[in-house]
């Protein structure tokens, strides 16, 4: 898929980049960072100007946040529990819900760019929730708008390779989340610990 959607960059630029960084943010496993750093290199060619460039994968990005959203406001957690079938998609939800819970509505600033493999996880998850649309939609705002910079800019110094610089930072980004899970379910741990010990000592 990789290879199809870089060749589709020269002929349909932004048309594309807008197309799958909606349907991306919503959630279908379609490369928008990689779209997006390729668009940075064209920026850097001088074949694509980059304020037009910026603004169309910032709307297409929260375009697309705003949909997951309103599928979980409407829905509920009936998609929750129909995504929690399947056991990847769980431990998504998983990751998805400690991260929100440690990090309240900063947890979707966070997964627009640090932890993006669980943003359109984060955007039905809020939506169920009791999280105001404005108050996603500010943090949301804002998050996009570092994602766009750094990806775009990424694109622009490294066109030379691409696919290897994706798949690089991906990785990277799953690395961390899973680091910052296991911090995170370790402090928990060691609290209920604690939290018996103290029990049975004042029995």
């Amino acid at each position: 898929m990789t290879e199809a959607v870089l060749a589709l960059v020269p002929t349909y630029g932004l048309w594309l980049l807008f197309g799958i960084g909606v349907l991306a943010a919503a959630g279908a496993p379609l490369p928008s960072t990689l779209v997006l750093m390729a668009i940075g290199a064209f920026v850097a060619e001088g074949d694509i100007a980059l304020v037009p460039a910026y603004l169309t994968a910032l709307v297409a990005a929260v375009s697309g946040d705003q949909i997951g959203y309103h599928i979980g406001y409407f829905t509920g957690n009936a998609v929750e529990e129909r995504l929690s079938r399947k056991p990847a998609r769980a431990a998504q939800i998983a990751r998805s819900k400690e991260l929100m819970r440690r990090w309240g509505g900063m947890s979707v600033f966070l997964s627009r760019w640090l932890f993006a493999p669980v943003g359109p996880t984060i955007n039905i998850l809020t939506g169920a929730s009791d999280m105001r649309w404005l108050r996603f939609t500010l943090w949301d705002l804002a998050g996009e708008l570092v994602w766009v910079a750094i990806y775009l800019g990424i694109g622009y110094a490294f066109r030379g390779n691409l696919e290897a610089l994706a798949s690089l930072m991906g990785n990277a980004s799953w690395a961390i989340l899973a680091a910052l899970a296991a911090v995170l379910l370790g402090y928990r741990l060691v609290v209920v610990v604690r939290k018996m010990q103290r029990e049975r000592s004042a029995g």
